[in-house]
């Protein structure tokens, strides 16, 4: 970070004055205090406690992850190590090893724009490939899958079945509003609002 310049007028600033003035009794007698004891050590808070074997151990699993990805790098094909690269984000790609790719493969890939990038990504393994070959952008997507369950099928009633469904709802409406002699009706829709 860095430090911003002082003006030529903060030197007429009493402030800025006792500020230096601070600064100075603490670079004197700061050391001393700490010998002493007197000032508290520097925080540590929020600082692991390491030691070297954990260290250790540490760039021991980064080699192996390092070893690792080389090994599943070497395994891929160029055509996905192309599509590979178009799908991974900017910091990924620069990470990337390119070197199943020859010299030329490497160039034509590093000068595509992101839109063509984007093409490649959505592309399947085989279109990589022959685009790597043609060195230009051939994308071919893959088929939709389709969908795993069957769609419901809709169909038209017949003119028995309309007729059916208006006498069970002509029938349900008369059982509403007549019941038996003596039976309450358990759900009264119509309440008569004047009391005689």
């Amino acid at each position: 970070m860095e430090k911003r310049k002082k003006s030529m007028w903060s030197v007429l600033n009493p402030l800025e004055w006792i500020n230096a003035a601070f600064q100075l009794l603490a670079a004197i007698f700061g050391p001393l205090l700490r010998w002493l004891g007197m000032l508290a050590p520097p925080s540590t808070e929020g600082f692991e406690n390491l030691t070297t074997a954990d260290v250790d151990d540490a760039a021991e699993l980064a080699r192996k992850q390092e070893a690792a990805v080389d090994a599943i790098t070497r395994e891929m094909s160029p055509a996905e190590v192309v599509r590979a690269y178009a799908k991974a984000d900017a910091a990924g790609r620069a990470e990337m090893n390119l070197s199943v790719l020859d010299a030329a493969g490497q160039d034509w890939l590093l000068r595509l724009s992101e839109e063509d990038l984007e093409k490649l990504g959505m592309s399947t393994t085989s279109a990589c490939a022959r685009s790597l070959e043609a060195r230009k952008v051939l994308p071919t997507y893959a088929k939709a899958k389709p969908e795993t369950e069957a769609p419901e099928i809709l169909s038209t009633p017949s003119a028995e079945e309309i007729e059916e469904m208006k006498r069970e709802f002509v029938a349900a409406r008369y059982r509403e509003l007549f019941h038996a002699p003596g039976v309450p009706n358990p759900d009264p829709r119509f309440i008569p609002a004047t009391v005689y």
